[in-house]
């Protein structure tokens, strides 16, 4: 899945209020039908941050490792070089985030980043949430196993955000779905759903399962459900209703 529109330049060290802005225009940007392994992961960040930046930020090892995460998305979500500019060499004297030529470089300069913060602050809660960028880049790279590994690794680590959680489980059933493991798959979609976060996510997830798994008549079920209970303004409701008149052709 391609990115769209990605800021440029480095976190800045600015007032805590600046700082989750930046995420919150992130997260407004890619959220909600995102479905590659590394850009879901950097929405989900946003959903904590409010709570954990501005803690964070007042403590000078995690300042700097959380400037160093920040570092690694913007890495992440940086634009591809245009066509016409990939015989150039990428020079932004502005900005410390290189431009890549393709997404493989891209995922390659994530690994890189997210390995640097490991190295100099193991341990910290960004280093914790940086396994979630490190097995993103590796869904992006078709290695689902190793990317399936590290997002368990992570609910190991007894994480207390339950929108990390919701959506570590998510990864995990992508991983499955990738491989073609359509009841693992499934079951970790019903996991997202427990304690009723991200429900329509969870649902929705399952619809495409049973879908592929040409139980057309659950993923109907699951389809008009959603339907019926999602908000005016849920931005799935388009896309349910596109499945479901596909299906009921």
């Amino acid at each position: 899945m391609s990115t769209s529109n990605r800021n440029k330049g480095v976190l800045p060290t600015a007032p805590p209020d600046q700082f989750v802005g930046f995420w919150q225009r992130l997260y407004e940007r890619i959220a909600p039908y995102v479905t590659s392994g590394l850009l879901v992961l950097i929405g989900i960040v946003v959903v904590i941050v409010g709570g954990w930046g501005l803690s964070v930020w007042r403590e000078g090892k995690r300042e700097r490792a959380t400037e160093q995460l920040g570092r690694a998305i913007r890495i992440a979500e940086a634009e591809l070089l245009p066509a016409t500019e990939k015989d150039k060499e990428a020079d932004d004297s502005d900005s410390d985030i290189p431009r890549f030529k393709t997404a493989k470089e891209r995922s390659e300069g994530v690994l890189q980043a997210v390995g640097e913060l490991d190295k100099n602050f193991g341990g910290t809660p960004a280093a914790q949430r940086a396994t979630l960028l490190r097995a993103g880049a590796l869904y992006d790279q078709g290695k689902y196993s190793e990317a399936e590994a590290l997002y368990r690794q992570f609910l190991a680590s007894k994480p207390s955000e339950q929108a990390l959680i919701a959506l570590a489980q998510e990864d995990i059933g992508l991983c499955a779905e990738a491989r073609g493991e359509l009841d693992a798959a499934l079951a970790a979609f019903q996991t997202q759903q427990i304690g009723n976060f991200y429900r329509e996510r969870s649902q929705w997830n399952q619809a495409r399962i049973y879908a592929k798994k040409n139980d057309k008549k659950k993923a109907i079920e699951i389809y008009k459900d959603l339907l019926s209970k999602a908000a005016p303004q849920s931005a799935l409701r388009d896309d349910v209703a596109n499945r479901l008149a596909a299906l009921e052709q």
